[in-house]
């Protein structure tokens, strides 16, 4: 099962990892992309680049779908509601008419808890929620992933932080205490080929995608930091803290340093959870995060 895969927005961060080691371990690769530019990044990572186009016609044949095609903030007259509700809803009832074997969506760490964390409670959050009902209803057996941060090469997370540290300033919302739950890129990509490659499940299956640690915002900085030195590249900066408030006055107008609300509130969420499912899925420990930050270092 599982030999020939879709993954769409397979040019983006998360997607042309997925390509790379599926087209490494045999599999047959269908990359989805809307752009010329994203086709080259596909072809690169191994896969072959379909740019999009009827969906039912382009998954026939499909042992499974990923689908990563999806917004982390409203920009560029995109929506949540067109693009991770709608997009969602139109890929599972192309894979449900080509009667694809299992769909698998990237949702969102926090999900779980919508309504009852502030944070995890506004527009973003409510689309991941709102996509993974309608997989749940529309598909045989999906899968759904949750991630928190993804680290690994290519990290903008990480090359943000990075950039900021080589000019010498960090900005820090509050006291940093509020928690990540990072996992290596390929740790995450390795999850789902183990569940695209596994028999179909009749019942829908949920993973809290989480490294094997958790670490305070802070934590994460000063180890990336540590990396960052260990190989010479420049990490000797002054942290400068910014009210929550403030920053959320800004997320809701102009923007905090390029965050709208959404991407603030997931920031701040302080979402974690327990990496044990994970590594009974892999067969093995997930990757510790030091060792995750040391590969996402980028080539000096």
């Amino acid at each position: 099962m599982g030999r020939r895969l879709a993954v769409t927005g397979a040019n983006g961060f998360v997607g042309r990892h997925i390509v790379k080691r599926a087209a490494e371990r045999g599999f047959e690769t269908l990359g989805l992309v809307r752009s010329e530019a994203g086709a080259r990044v596909v072809a690169e990572a191994g896969g072959q680049a379909v740019v999009c186009g009827d969906l039912r016609r382009t998954l026939e044949g499909c042992d499974a779908v990923v689908h990563l095609a999806q917004i982390g903030a409203e920009r560029g007259g995109e929506t949540f509601e067109s693009v991770n509700v709608r997009g969602t809803e139109r890929l599972a009832a192309a894979a449900r008419d080509a009667e694809v074997p299992r769909v698998v969506l990237f949702s969102g760490l926090g999900v779980a808890h919508y309504g009852l964390s502030p944070r995890c409670t506004n527009p973003y959050f409510l689309s991941k929620l709102a996509a993974e009902v309608s997989l749940f209803r529309s598909v045989r057996s999906p899968v759904v992933f949750r991630p928190s941060y993804i680290v690994g090469p290519g990290s903008g997370f990480v090359a943000h932080m990075l950039r900021d540290m080589a000019a010498g300033r960090v900005e820090q919302v509050g006291d940093g205490s509020y928690r990540l739950h990072p996992i290596a890129v390929d740790d995450a990509a390795a999850c789902v080929l183990a569940v695209v490659a596994g028999a179909p499940r009749e019942e829908p299956t949920v993973f809290d995608l989480v490294g094997p640690q958790p670490v305070s915002l802070s934590g994460f900085r000063d180890r990336l930091a540590a990396a960052a030195r260990a190989v010479g590249r420049p990490a000797r900066f002054e942290v400068r803290i910014v009210p929550v408030a403030e920053a959320d006055a800004l997320a809701r107008g102009p923007g905090y340093r390029g965050m709208g609300r959404d991407e603030l509130d997931c920031l701040l969420c302080d979402e974690v959870s327990d990496g044990a499912l994970l590594e009974r899925l892999l067969g093995r420990p997930l990757t510790p995060l030091d060792d995750a930050l040391r590969a996402a270092l980028p080539a000096a």
